[in-house]
């Protein structure tokens, strides 16, 4: 005999979600959508499925890792292992006459094959926002404030978003005359994450002295607030302008009641296609950032119609480490034992009043151990004077005429 405990298993880096986590998901997926709404951000959906010559056009290197099969045609077909690739695709072609500033935002799964030894998930479920605009810091400024207000409403105000930027990064390096080859290696060591690549490659271009010598040895640890961007500014005059954009879109986050970002040069995406700031956002508990973004204005080039772009986007399965069950999203729910026999009627009324309701019969037993596996927090048992109401939760015993009169009203 098979035993029933025996896990059968799915595919590396996949997983199953199991009622009361998906519910939770669900949950936070709707608190972000709610405060993407409010800024303007408008639903699209993308395929599950893109043709891989297509998504390869997005960076010169292709889109790298993912999931490949064939269709019927002999076409090589991918499964979508970044979202804000099918967004630019769907602007650049399907929304291309539209007038910006143009925003959109989308819930959907990205699924890209984990790195070896990484324990990382293949499949990420993510809600995020894109903004075509001006292509300025006040674009910037609104994604992020964005973000902060999406964040606190699914019960993470205390969220840390850091900045960093690719065009500072390059205003750096053409300051010191790092020359092709160097800067495609600080490139790729900032991209890795290693300080000690960093460090070496920096060490090896020469001609470099003083306290842009040591900027450059730095720039990756660099972090604080906009004081980091007057040391770069006076060391390399020649991202001055950059500094000033970075500036100025943290004064323009704050002028929106929001917490100032933090300043981060070591903050840095593995996608190239980025272009302008890259955003991050931390919580704590969580190793990974729950938030990833940036400009890319050169993306939707790509795929047929230029256009300054930023985006960013909420890793759930993250933020759900991060906050758990968020409070307040969801009616409590409630168990009504008899309500899938004798009754029936007495159910069908509370739920049709927004409550949502759990029907067991009347026989059920050990219900409240099925409350708590359920994720429910009351269980109402009918008894002469009206029904007998348990919070699970707590414990405590209340009685009421009706069910309307619950505590879940």
């Amino acid at each position: 005999m098979t035993d029933v405990h025996q896990r059968i298993p799915v595919p590396d880096g996949m997983r199953d979600v199991l009622p009361v986590e998906a519910g939770e998901l669900s949950a936070l997926e709707r608190a972000l959508s709610t405060v993407f709404a409010s800024y303007g951000y408008r639903p699209v959906q993308t395929p599950l499925l893109e043709l891989s010559d297509v998504l390869d056009r997005a960076q010169d290197e292709g889109v790298g890792r993912a999931y490949r099969l064939f269709d019927d045609q002999g076409r090589v077909l991918v499964l979508r292992p970044d979202l804000t690739i099918p967004i630019a695709r769907l602007i650049a072609t399907r929304m291309a006459d539209e007038p910006g500033p143009l925003r959109v935002s989308y819930n959907a799964r990205a699924v890209q094959p984990p790195s070896a030894g990484t324990g990382q998930g293949a499949e990420r479920r993510q809600a995020g926002i894109e903004l075509c605009g001006p292509g300025g810091p006040e674009d910037d400024a609104e994604v992020i404030a964005a973000l902060s207000s999406a964040l606190a409403a699914a019960g993470l105000p205390g969220a840390r978003v850091a900045i960093g930027s690719v065009a500072l990064v390059d205003a750096v390096l053409r300051a010191v005359n790092a020359g092709p080859e160097a800067t495609d290696a600080l490139w790729r060591a900032l991209r890795g994450r290693s300080m000690v690549a960093w460090r070496s490659e920096a060490r090896a271009v020469k001609g470099v002295k003083g306290r842009l010598r040591t900027l450059l040895d730095a720039l990756p640890t660099l972090r604080g607030g906009v004081e980091v961007l007057d040391r770069i500014a006076a060391a390399a005059p020649a991202a001055a302008a950059e500094c000033a954009r970075l500036a100025r879109t943290v004064d323009l986050v704050t002028a929106q009641g929001m917490p100032a970002p933090m300043i981060d040069l070591g903050v840095m995406r593995d996608w190239s296609y980025y272009s302008g700031i890259v955003i991050e956002a931390y919580a704590p508990g969580v190793s990974a950032p729950v938030a990833v973004g940036g400009r890319y204005d050169g993306l939707g080039a790509r795929f047929g119609r230029a256009r300054a772009a930023v985006g960013v986007a909420v890793t759930l399965e993250l933020l759900h480490h991060a906050v758990g069950g968020p409070e307040g999203l969801e009616p409590a729910g409630v168990v009504v034992v008899g309500g899938l026999d004798d009754r029936v009627t007495a159910a069908a009324m509370l739920r049709a009043t927004g409550v949502p309701v759990v029907a067991v019969p009347a026989k059920q037993r050990d219900v409240e151990a099925f409350a708590v596996a359920d994720g429910r927090r009351f269980v109402a048992r009918p008894v002469k004077a009206g029904w007998r109401v348990v919070d699970v939760i707590d414990g405590t015993t209340t009685t009421v005429a009706s069910l309307e009169e619950g505590p879940w009203t």
